[in-house]
């Protein structure tokens, strides 16, 4: 239970570096509580349990510390002096002072097992215990960060890595964001998956990017997806391109999504154009650069890519890119695509919008294309062309699409479609037609038609001649 009344706190924190009892070392850790940065002037000192809060250790932990009747680990130490804002500068000065007091006792600078912040605490090592990781923790309890870095570098792996797993994941992230890169890699694959990801969570975006990139694909994926999702999205965008794209195709949407929110444009569109993606993901790099990104982007990548990012896109906004785009533009991107892919994302057009852009190409992949459309829809997709032009059309055209389109092109209502075509569309070229994909069970004329007085369906009479004629020529 807290005392009603705290003790004024001390102008100053103060200095470990004079520490030598236990007794001083307890009052020392009691100073600097009372002393730690609060958000308000008023605000009162950091009591135990909100620095029980903060640290992740037991408040009964807390309280030995501070009370001068045992020695806390060296791991308490510097969990309590970084919580209470202690520079990284001077954290080696409180694990030194705890190692110094220990020294004295002629006990082990760090007696007990490390442990995770869940995690129970240990037995005391004994003497006849002793590993080479309590070596390590003897020889550089008092060391700083850089330097023990440095030390550990002329270790064998194996001893490191059973000292680092004896630490707080937040003094091994410090260790490894200091390491070459690629001895922390070794680390930190070394060290248990939670205990990974516990440390990666507390190292530096550009630092944890780099071990990430130096990790094989499944293992950095599987780090990627344990990770706290805004720290995992963090480190994808310090990442290098080429050490991304690969991760992503197996990374979650919504991470995805978290980090396409982070990263410049440009680096998406590096991303869309050189790496060849999910569709999800596709879409959801090409939706964040928002329409006119995505238009500016598909102009500058080429039909081939271009072609490649439109079939991952669902039909409909692929649709409504490929309308914006100049006509031309627009058919070498279409030439590029599957034709059945090419018809889907035609049938969310106008009749005129999809022959606009089927004009450039030559007539055999245009046939393609249309051989993939209902009968109805080709056919009107045809009325634009010239005479000549759809014959043309239809002879490349394999003959069991060929034959059908051409008996629809002969009927009634196709012929008396035709003279419309020539009206003047309203509002600048803007046409309030029925897009083809509406139109795939057209079979009497346009409601406008019907209003002129013509029949709403076609004779028997007419279709059984038109059909007669089409099998006798073919």
């Amino acid at each position: 239970m807290e005392p009603a009344a705290r003790p004024p706190a001390p102008a100053t924190p103060p200095d470990p570096r004079a520490t030598e009892t236990v007794a001083d070392l307890a009052e020392h850790l009691r100073q600097l509580r009372l002393t730690a940065p609060r958000p308000a002037p008023t605000d009162n000192p950091l009591t135990l349990r909100q620095l029980a809060a903060v640290t992740g250790l037991p408040h009964s932990t807390l309280g030995n510390a501070e009370s001068g009747r045992v020695l806390p680990r060296v791991e308490v130490v510097y969990l309590i002096a970084e919580a209470c804002g202690v520079p990284d500068s001077q954290l080696a000065w409180w694990t030194a002072a705890r190692n110094r007091v220990a020294g004295r006792r002629g006990r082990a600078p760090h007696p007990a097992a490390p442990r995770l912040r869940a995690e129970r605490v240990a037995e005391p090592v004994t003497g006849e215990q002793r590993t080479d990781a309590d070596e390590l923790l003897l020889e550089l309890g008092g060391t700083a960060v850089d330097k023990a870095a440095e030390l550990l570098a002329a270790r064998a792996p194996e001893s490191v890595v059973a000292f680092l797993r004896r630490l707080h994941p937040a003094l091994v992230a410090k260790l490894l964001a200091t390491m070459d890169p690629v001895l922390a890699v070794g680390h930190l694959n070394g060290l248990s998956p939670q205990h990974a990801v516990a440390c990666l969570n507390a190292i530096p975006p550009g630092p944890a990017a780099r071990l990430l990139a130096l990790t094989p694909v499944t293992g950095a994926v599987a780090h990627l997806t344990a990770m706290n999702p805004e720290t995992a999205a963090r480190a994808l965008v310090a990442m290098p391109g080429a050490a991304i794209g690969p991760l992503l195709p197996h990374l979650g949407v919504e991470l995805v999504r978290r980090a396409a929110r982070g990263m410049p444009a440009q680096q998406r569109a590096a991303l869309l154009t050189g790496t060849r993606l999910p569709a999800a993901v596709t879409g959801e790099l090409l939706f964040s650069l928002g329409f006119d990104g995505s238009l500016a982007l598909l102009r500058a990548a080429g039909p081939g890519v271009a072609a490649r990012l439109l079939v991952a896109l669902p039909a409909d906004p692929a649709t409504g890119l490929l309308t914006e785009l100049p006509a031309p533009e627009a058919a070498a991107m279409i030439k590029q695509m599957p034709v059945d892919q090419a018809a889907a994302r035609l049938l969310g057009m106008t009749d005129r919008q999809a022959a606009d852009r089927l004009a450039p190409l030559p007539a055999r992949p245009v046939g393609e294309v249309l051989a993939e459309m209902p009968v109805p829809c080709a056919a009107r997709v045809l009325a634009w062309f010239s005479g000549a032009r759809r014959t043309a059309v239809l002879q490349r055209m394999r003959p069991d699409r060929a034959v059908p389109i051409r008996w629809y092109t002969e009927t009634l209502a196709y012929r008396l479609w035709l003279p419309t075509l020539a009206d003047p569309a309203p509002d600048n070229g803007a046409t309030s037609a029925p897009t083809l994909a509406e139109l795939v069970s057209a079979g009497p004329p346009p409601p406008e038609l019907a209003a002129r007085g013509y029949p709403r369906s076609l004779p028997m009479a007419d279709s059984s001649r038109a059909a007669s004629r089409d099998a006798g020529s073919s």
